[in-house]
């Protein structure tokens, strides 16, 4: 299991340098420079955030280990990314301009490979969590007749056998 994290880390920082570093944070940053009539839309801003905070935060805490904090930050990554999606699709709509569409969208890789990572990482526990569950549910269900949780039969009265000396 150490070998198939160990994988998608180094596909995790590949996606980061090359798709998180170039598109994410040099794209909007270009846009924004750029003499385009988009350049001062406040959702470059987001994307340019976005990609330095999910990417690039996101990947760190992956690689120091705390992998439900990583998935934390990339669910809120893919969250913005639609959000800018759905932004960007409203703005080109109609027009002959070019959308800038994928260049946003590498934190859905990165989504599932940290998802990936976190499964893998919690296997253990998670396989716990299962059987355990499971054992709870095979549990004998208590008895309706026998009282609270078991039936409760009275006690035979011991007799005493003195005999009949006495007599």
């Amino acid at each position: 299991m150490n070998i198939a994290i160990k994988i998608l880390k180094v596909i995790e920082l590949i996606i980061t340098a090359l798709w998180g570093v170039v598109f994410g944070i040099f794209a909007p940053l270009s846009l924004i420079t750029g003499g385009e009539p988009i350049s001062q839309h406040y959702v470059l801003w987001v994307w340019l955030i976005n990609s330095a905070v999910c990417y690039l935060v996101g990947t760190i805490i992956v690689m120091l280990r705390c992998y439900k904090v990583a998935l934390c930050f990339r669910t809120v990554g893919l969250a913005a990314s639609i959000f800018i999606y759905g932004v960007f699709n409203g703005i080109f709509e109609g027009t002959n301009g070019q959308n800038p569409a994928q260049l946003y969208m590498p934190v859905i890789a990165l989504f599932f490979t940290t998802l990936a990572i976190t499964l893998i990482a919690n296997y253990n526990e998670i396989n716990r969590l299962l059987s355990t569950k499971r054992e709870k549910k095979y549990e004998a269900a208590p008895s309706i007749l026998g009282g609270e949780y078991t039936a409760k039969m009275p006690e035979k009265k011991k007799s005493s056998k003195k005999g009949k000396k006495g007599k």
